[in-house]
């Protein structure tokens, strides 16, 4: 007999943030509001939720959607033991101002380590909204160019090509992409590693 799975989205509590159908939109539909709609949902009158039975095929599509809501507003239980599958545990809002704080600090002439893969150089262009990177080896030679419209295309593009090995090289090109962005949108001059003005 062949497992079944219980969606059940709280619709009240939706932020409509729509990352749910952004990745999955035959799954989900949206309300003229902004809010969720799950598609074959059915309303239970005792909880004021919707639930949807689907089987093993369809879980892993909306284990992403439950995953990706900010709002934590899909659960889904498999119906033989009653027992959610998503392994997760969101803190609760009360509960937020226990979690203990970890002041920031950073010592880069200790910390800063080479990536063994190399590294880059970025530049924005505002004339042509367009920021390009180069990415140099480990040799100091120029391997390639990545030109794009914004800092998540390039940064996902850098990291699907497997050209990061360390998480602090992949951290600090996140921050500087989004910084060029910045500066490329709003025609501020950028330097690499230097603030914006």
């Amino acid at each position: 007999m062949q497992i079944k799975f219980k969606v059940i989205y709280d619709r009240e509590n939706c932020i409509g943030a729509q990352r749910c159908m952004g990745i999955h939109s035959e799954l989900w539909g949206k309300e003229a509001e902004g809010k969720a709609i799950l598609l074959g949902g059915q309303l239970n009158p005792q909880t004021h939720k919707f639930e949807l039975l689907i089987d093993e095929s369809q879980l892993n599509d909306f284990k992403e959607s439950a995953l990706i809501c900010p709002a934590y507003v899909i659960e889904i239980l498999n119906t033989q033991t009653g027992k959610s599958v998503l392994n997760i545990n969101p803190t609760k809002a009360g509960e937020k101002a226990e979690v203990p704080i970890l002041r920031a600090h950073y010592d880069s002439l200790k910390e800063w380590k080479m990536d063994p893969k190399g590294f880059f150089t970025l530049k924005p262009y505002p004339e042509e909204q367009i920021i390009r990177v180069r990415y140099y080896g480990a040799d100091h030679a120029l391997k390639l160019s990545i030109e794009g419209a914004n800092a998540e295309e390039i940064y996902v593009t850098i990291v699907r090509e497997g050209l990061v090995s360390t998480l602090e090289h992949a951290a600090y090109l996140g921050s500087e992409l989004m910084k060029a962005e910045v500066a490329m949108k709003k025609n501020l001059p950028y330097v690499q590693d230097d603030p914006l003005p």
